[in-house]
């Protein structure tokens, strides 16, 4: 298998530069936030009090004192030649010249800044508004003070002007304060993933064999919630291989018999002439071939519940499940003189785990024939299924009328490999832990209770209606 090499330095995975590019990316969108903000009070105050109309309101005030032609057109020139030289030095206006233009009481022209540009026409005494001049869109304001109108006009900048002008002198304080924010923040993003990198570390310095929970946690809030749940991973592991060397001990403990029969009948039947003597060794050797088969089949079914399967949740009918458990089982039973019966519906269509049901339905039923049946007469020639629903669950109830199971043994009934020493038959000691895993799976249980008319043991297995 190859294992992939992520890229180291700069251009590879990293949480600084990420964090740097977020804040360059911040950055970027507080200049254009301002940008458009300035550009909205730029154009808002255009529109409802534009500098040409306060300007036109000063020039007002003068004139309205001034009967003179000589001395008004004076003043406006004055005026005009004053603004248009402060204007030449504003890199924004790019040395575009006002137009200040002034018109006696009957609208004829007195004098206009620009001697290329006729008389602009305006209705009413005051007031301002854009218009177009010499082919050109101004922001206009004219008053009327007075025996004079006065007009001041200023050629308006094209939004691409405005916005590159506004965006440079803004990018100019951005730029200056990106290190005074991004040092901070880089400085802070160092410190704070040094616990990181020490965790990383004391992780790394571990042998594969070493489970024990971390050490010396670190204190930040964040670093220990990741170092509890490797804790906790940590645990989940030591509690899988405590049970893995569990299954394995165990197992080759329950082996060792039905090997050591095989051995011996091996041995028997090698030996043994024709007769009786070599039909019951190879009886015993078939009986312990079959022991061995069915503990090794229950180990392997144990293994890959143990592994978590994924559930493949169908629609099947779990009466026509149920039947086909029983008639599977029925020859045995017929061969103990017990009567096997159903009970439930006579249909019921469910999302079910075939396999995984079928395992531990088998099991619960197989226990009830193989320990809650007695040879003789009388007690334990009984086993009933039936099947319910209670609220949104499913509920099986698998009963026998045997002997049933000691007060004292019914807490253990669950555990691998246990049997109990009053048991008349034998066993692998691990059906019912087969279906308690399975339920598990589907999200239920099983429990154990009394079985029929008073007597015997009843498992009741239930799971809900839509586990998958």
């Amino acid at each position: 298998m190859t294992v992939p090499v992520l890229r180291q330095g700069w251009w590879g995975p990293s949480l600084t530069r990420r964090i740097l590019l977020a804040l360059m990316v911040a950055m970027a969108l507080v200049w254009l936030v301002l940008l458009a903000q300035a550009a909205w009070a730029h154009y808002t105050a255009m529109d409802t009090n534009p500098g040409v109309r306060r300007l036109a309101l000063a020039l007002a005030q003068p004139l309205s004192s001034m009967d003179d032609p000589v001395e008004a057109r004076a003043l406006v020139r004055g005026m005009a030649q004053t603004l248009n030289a402060l204007r030449t030095d504003l890199a924004l206006l790019g040395g575009d010249a006002v137009l200040l233009q002034l018109q006696d009481a009957h609208g004829r022209l007195v004098h206009s800044s620009a001697v290329d540009i006729p008389l602009v026409a305006v209705a009413g005494p005051s007031g301002h508004a854009q218009l177009v001049i010499a082919g050109r869109p101004h922001w206009a304001a004219w008053e009327s003070p007075g025996a004079w109108r006065v007009l001041v006009a200023e050629p308006r900048v094209s939004d691409a002007r405005l916005l590159g002008f506004i965006g440079e002198d803004l990018a100019m304080s951005v730029l200056l304060a990106f290190p005074l924010v991004g040092l901070p923040l880089w400085l802070a993003v160092r410190t704070g993933l040094r616990p990181l990198q020490r965790l990383g570390a004391q992780i790394a310095e571990r042998s594969a064999q070493d489970l024990r929970p971390l050490q010396n946690l670190p204190p930040e809030r964040e670093l220990r919630g990741l170092a509890q749940a490797f804790d906790q991973l940590l645990a989940r592991l030591r509690a899988h291989l405590a049970r893995e060397k569990a299954l394995v001990h165990d197992a080759a403990h329950e082996l060792r018999t039905p090997m050591a029969v095989i051995a011996a009948q091996a041995h028997v039947l090698l030996q043994a002439p024709e007769g009786p003597v070599r039909v019951q060794a190879a009886g015993a050797l078939v009986h312990a071939l079959q022991r061995a088969a069915h503990l090794s089949e229950q180990l392997l079914t144990l293994a890959a519940l143990e592994q978590a399967p994924s559930l493949r949740a169908t629609p099947l009918d779990l009466v026509a499940l149920l039947q086909d458990c029983v008639v599977q089982r029925s020859g045995w039973a017929d061969g103990l003189g017990v009567q096997l019966s159903l009970e439930g519906p006579d249909s019921w269509v469910l999302p079910l785990d075939r396999q995984l049901l079928w395992s531990a339905l088998g099991n619960v039923l197989d226990n009830a024939l193989r320990h809650g049946c007695e040879p003789g007469p009388g007690a334990g020639r009984e086993v009933l299924v039936r099947s319910t629903q209670e609220g949104r669950e499913v509920v099986v109830w698998i009963a026998d009328d045997g002997p049933g199971i000691g007060a004292d043994e019914q807490a253990r009934v669950f555990e691998r490999f246990w049997r109990s020493p009053h048991a008349r038959s034998s066993g692998s000691g691990l059906g019912l832990t087969i279906a308690q895993q399975a339920l598990g799976h589907l999200g239920g249980s099983i429990t154990l209770g009394q079985g029929l008319h008073g007597r015997g043991v009843g498992f009741t297995l239930r799971w809900p209606m839509a586990f998958g």
